[in-house]
């Protein structure tokens, strides 16, 4: 059970947001940014939390990461962005990132760890809604990563919501494939990550199985791979990523 309220978890969200704001550059590319947010809020309308306002932004940066902070802020970094190859990938990202806001997963992590008095802090109205300790839980929890079991659920739901907003549901498991590839070879680094995260393999053979729930006509859903190449890829390059 979450004792938050809607509004309080948008507030604690958007205090979170101006933070990241301030600790990362909001690409200010218009046209990639446009694109990402119409993807975005395409995904935002089939999901199961249609009640708030999503935002999406890319961050600058080399990250291969995505992330949300409650209330409905995504990010993704040019890193990633820079990694895919079509929008259906990229929806497939930012599918899985609005299925942990509408699981409520990090509000679930902060209740959990910070204890009820944050709770009371919050429904008293203040505004310095969560101390710096509290703030710098959040965003740690949020960038990098929730337990194996959220990080499978918010698999499904962006499966889901990809599906239905109408990009190809292949396209999480083609990112899956990607970061796969990428972390091969760096055991350190790639075990460290497995300890929370479902093994990359696991993902793939989930994702691969929810497609027989669909109707086989899912699978001729478009890539939108001339798409982004053209307002996503292109524009990176010739801004020098």
């Amino acid at each position: 059970m979450v004792l938050f309220s809607t509004q309080e978890e948008i507030r604690i969200g958007a205090q979170a947001a101006r933070e990241i704001e301030r600790r990362y550059q909001v690409l200010r590319d218009p046209g990639i940014s446009s694109y990402v947010n119409e993807v975005g809020q395409r995904l935002a309308q089939v999901c199961d939390r249609p009640d708030i306002v999503y935002h999406f932004k890319v961050l600058e940066g080399k990250d291969v990461n995505a992330f949300s902070l409650p209330g409905g802020w995504v990010y993704v970094f040019t890193g990633l962005l820079d990694k895919l190859d079509n929008t259906a990938q990229m929806a497939g990202v930012l599918g899985h990132e609005i299925g942990h806001v509408v699981a409520r997963h990090a509000m679930k992590r902060l209740q959990w760890a910070m204890g009820i008095g944050i709770v009371y802090t919050a429904l008293a109205g203040e505004s310095n809604i969560l101390t710096q300790n509290a703030l710098k839980f959040l965003i740690n929890i949020a960038m990098s990563g929730y337990s194996r079991s959220n990080e499978r659920e918010a698999d499904h739901l962006g499966f889901i919501y990809e599906y239905r907003a109408g990009y190809n549901p292949q396209g999480i498991i083609q990112v899956m494939e990607i970061l796969r590839g990428i972390h091969h070879g760096r055991v350190p680094s790639w075990q460290r990550f497995l300890l929370d995260h479902p093994p990359p393999q696991e993902r793939i053979a989930l994702l691969k199985s929810y497609l027989k729930n669909l109707p086989p006509s899912a699978l001729d859903y478009p890539f939108y791979r001339e798409d982004y190449h053209k307002k996503v890829l292109r524009p990176l390059r010739s801004l020098g990523y």
